[in-house]
């Protein structure tokens, strides 16, 4: 069983070409919505939370024989709103290139297991605050919320169009994103306190 697939990121070869191609074909629309009348002024942001979330996809978390890492989607959704997408392929490509994290092939598949979370985070912020609900319950809520998604749509996605039996691997990948729900949790939940006293213009509204 390669250690590697405890990741959220999918490796070459554990699924199957059409969910491939489906994964490509899902990221393209993430990617397109995302772009579509792109102000220059967002671009910088947009840099900073790629570089955001490929930093911290790169630090291990060590758990006995392998280790995870944290995602940060929910906070990429959050202060990108439907532009987090590009900055999750962006972070993905260089995962990939720079770090050999991930694969070639899953890219599309990543954007989307990651993405859609984020874009979720994303919808669902105004609404919880329009609720009043307080600012950390919200990151809290649905920083521990998208990493929790992304990792069931990694499971769903090995389940459903694996190239071999992933039950168990299943299994082992929900218990092990359990720590990092959590920790994600609690740092969204501190950042959007901080940002809503300080600059409520960063987060999604």
């Amino acid at each position: 069983m390669p250690l590697s697939l405890f990741a959220v990121h999918l490796s070459d070869g554990a699924v199957t070409p059409a969910w491939l191609a489906g994964g490509f074909a899902g990221a393209a629309v993430l990617v397109a919505v995302a772009c579509w009348r792109l102000p220059d002024q967002l671009v910088p942001r947009i840099g900073v939370f790629s570089a955001a979330f490929f930093v911290a996809s790169s630090i291990p978390i060590k758990l006995l024989i392998t280790s995870v890492h944290p995602i940060l989607n929910g906070l990429v959704g959050v202060c990108l709103g439907h532009r987090a997408p590009l900055a999750i392929a962006v972070g993905l490509t260089l995962h990939y290139f720079l770090l050999a994290h991930g694969g070639w092939s899953t890219l599309g598949l990543n954007t989307c297991i990651i993405g859609i979370p984020a874009i979720t985070a994303a919808a669902v912020h105004p609404i919880l605050r329009r609720s009043g609900m307080p600012a950390f319950a919200r990151g809290m809520l649905l920083g521990g919320g998208a990493v929790a998604a992304a990792t069931l749509l990694n499971a769903l996605t090995l389940l459903l169009g694996g190239q071999e039996d992933w039950s168990t691997l299943v299994r082992l990948v929900l218990l092990a994103h359990l720590p990092v729900v959590a920790i994600e949790g609690v740092l969204l939940g501190v950042i959007v306190r901080y940002l809503e006293k300080v600059k409520p213009d960063m987060l999604n509204s």
